[in-house]
């Protein structure tokens, strides 16, 4: 319980960007198996927080299977239908409720509707996509900063980049459907993040700086590129099957 609650404090202090929790973090022993136990962590409360919010919001709102049937009916008495079903007759009525009813489906999920199964699931994707997240940033972060003269281990980059995991906590606020964070998260884990590697690897700011923005640039990059690789790819395709179909 001890190392628990003293990986905890070193959390809550390095949201506030005090250089001693980063330093701490830095001389660990396990500073790596820390680092993935805060972040596993904190990705299951943020997904706890959220599956609660969720099922609040849900048990909240009204049955969209009594709201979709009420609208359904009042849709059948509109003058268009009447109009259309006396023209086309039993197929037009079959083939407009089956479009109603798959407008339904996706018409929650395009409005952010609260889902407790989706939500229930994350309690897995959220921990793992932020350990994820966390690997494939420290290592680009770690390759910058030794490239610009850092010091630190890899380990040691990631220890300290984990702290960076700490404004997450503010989406714990999410545990209040009315609730909304905003962008604030994203702002402060960069400047965790920065300061984390000016820690690990003994930087001055502007280098700290580079390297704390140099991964999000680089997937950035190689995002567009497979992108334009992708398209590069099916351009001629397309051309060669809308030709063909003439």
């Amino acid at each position: 319980m001890t190392v628990i609650s003293q990986s905890l404090s070193r959390l809550w202090r390095a949201l506030f960007l005090q250089p001693a929790a980063y330093e701490e973090m830095r001389e660990d022993n396990n500073t790596f198996v820390e680092g993935l136990f805060l972040i596993a962590a904190v990705g299951l409360a943020v997904a706890l927080a959220r599956l609660i919010g969720d099922l609040l919001e849900w048990a909240s709102s009204p049955q969209l299977s009594a709201v979709q049937e009420v609208v359904y009916r009042n849709l059948l008495q509109m003058p268009w239908y009447q109009t259309m079903f006396e023209q086309a007759g039993q197929p037009f009525a079959e083939q407009f409720r089956q479009q109603y009813e798959w407008g339904w489906r996706v018409l929650p999920r395009l409005l952010g509707a609260p889902d407790p199964g989706m939500a229930a699931f994350n309690l897995l994707l959220t921990p793992l996509g932020f350990i994820v997240s966390w690997l494939i940033y420290g290592l680009l972060a770690h390759i910058v900063a030794r490239l610009l003269g850092g010091e630190g281990t890899l380990a040691q980059t990631l220890g300290t980049t984990a702290l960076a995991v700490a404004p997450q906590l503010f989406n714990l606020a999410e545990l209040f459907p009315a609730l909304v964070v905003g962008g604030v998260v994203g702002a402060w884990t960069l400047l965790c993040r920065y300061m984390g590697l000016r820690v690990a690897h003994d930087l001055s700011w502007p280098r700290a700086l580079i390297a704390a923005l140099a991964p999000g640039l680089i997937l950035s990059l190689l995002i567009g590129l497979l992108v334009a690789a992708g398209l590069a790819l099916a351009i001629p395709i397309l051309s060669m099957a809308t030709g063909g179909s003439r």
